[in-house]
């Protein structure tokens, strides 16, 4: 896959035709999930998919913002093995499954959800793992302007590219990303010497909900730290999905580019200079 350009054409689609998604693509799609490269090899995690209309009925009032469902032909969830790092790799796992469906010409969008366990007993699903995501699926109900994901962002159940046209801006690579110690700004320059500009770059255009982009990275030698801004990162589902997003779109273009990434969340002892408001969550060796 042609991941630079599947992440320069990105975009979240509420509003889907009723034409439900091949079954072949979606056997495609499930054979990749079940294939490619997790987060955490070791966190068992399953791709299961519905028919729209009955699941759409189903989960009114329970998923979709505010309760509000976003209707689809199709849907995606993803169940887990409750372990360190397990919604981390869900967004990992997730926005991967979202990538390959773009390649496949399908459209897609995250749906957030506050109870998992009634999402799960809706859906029938008999099963010691937990829903870790759920993905609407299908084809875009009529002609959608691409916003290029630089400027958009995406909230996971408000999201609505196919009609805005305001964008709005992402972070600078200096806001960012930092080099040793935190507040001190990397340039462009420094981290094209690195060979890091080109990863650094698609990870910038990676959707968090709310637009947010809470992340912020720390070059220190051949070490990239990755802190999320939380004020309590332990108990935000939605920012550990993000941290798992961002830590996707770093790491494949590493992976295309360079060398096989791998992201590590052993604790590290070194003093940053983070703020009390950051959580670090793990970092790449490059």
């Amino acid at each position: 896959m042609d991941y630079k350009s599947l992440i320069m054409n990105g975009r979240s689609v509420r509003h889907f035709k009723e034409t439900p998604v091949d079954t072949k693509a979606l056997l495609e799609l499930e054979s990749y999930i079940k294939d490619c490269k997790k987060l955490d090899g070791s966190i068992a995690i399953e791709p299961k998919f519905f028919a729209g209309d009955d699941t759409y009925k189903r989960l009114y009032g329970i998923a979709g913002y505010q309760g509000v469902m976003i209707e689809a032909p199709n849907y995606l969830v993803l169940i887990s093995e409750d372990k360190p790092q397990h919604l981390e790799n869900a967004g990992y796992v997730g926005e991967r499954a979202i990538l390959k469906a773009r390649d496949l010409g399908i459209d897609s969008c995250w749906v957030s959800y506050s109870d998992r366990d009634m999402v799960k007993k809706t859906l029938g699903l008999e099963t010691d793992k937990e829903v870790v995501a759920l993905i609407a699926l299908g084809y875009a109900s009529k002609e959608v302007k691409v916003e290029n994901t630089a400027k958009t962002g995406d909230n996971y159940s408000k999201s609505n590219m196919s009609t805005s046209n305001t964008g709005s801006e992402r972070i600078s690579l200096e806001e960012m990303v930092y080099i040793d110690k935190w507040g001190n700004a990397a340039t462009s320059e420094i981290l094209e010497e690195r060979a890091l500009l080109d990863a650094f770059s698609y990870a910038r255009m990676a959707p968090s909900a709310l637009n947010k982009q809470p992340w912020r990275f720390i070059v220190d030698g051949g070490k990239v730290v990755l802190a999320i801004d939380s004020e309590d990162y332990r108990g935000s589902y939605l920012n550990k999905i993000d941290a798992g997003i961002v830590m996707l779109y770093f790491g494949v273009i590493l992976d295309v580019t360079m060398f096989d990434s791998k992201w590590g969340f052993d604790n590290l002892d070194k003093d940053y200079g983070i703020p009390a408001n950051y959580t670090v969550v793990g970092y790449c060796n490059i």
